[in-house]
């Protein structure tokens, strides 16, 4: 009985000496060189962002890898208005009709019950205690 009372004590010591003590001094951090330094916020804007759409050759391989990706099918629609023939500028769609979430009725159902008739509440003791 002693012995197992000792190895109790001994286990529980030993793992609390094992633990991760985040008191103890960290080493010191030393600053990184980096050779290349950050290319910062200075860089031109790109084509997609100057003009709203992808550019014609990224739009056209996009076209034949996935035609149902939105930047094939932005640039299947710029082809057939002409943006890239024209050179037009920043082309933004305007949609003249009500979005869908405007139109859908959102609330509550309507109640399947008579309206003289108020809604039956059930028990929920009724099918433990008949």
């Amino acid at each position: 009985m002693r012995t197992l009372f000792s190895l109790a004590i001994l286990l529980t010591v030993s793992t609390v000496a094992l633990a991760d003590h985040p008191t103890w001094p960290t080493p010191p951090v030393d600053y990184r060189f980096e050779p290349i330094p950050p290319v910062g916020n200075r860089l031109p804007y790109s084509y997609r962002a100057r003009y709203n759409r992808p550019s014609y050759l990224g739009g056209a391989i996009s076209h034949i890898i996935a035609p149902s990706s939105q930047e094939a099918m932005s640039w299947h629609e710029h082809v057939h208005m002409g943006s890239y023939r024209n050179h037009a500028g920043w082309i933004e769609k305007k949609y003249y009709y009500p979005k869908p979430w405007e139109v859908l009725t959102v609330g509550p159902r309507t109640s399947r019950a008579p309206a003289g008739e108020p809604m039956p509440i059930a028990d929920p003791l009724s099918n433990i205690y008949p």
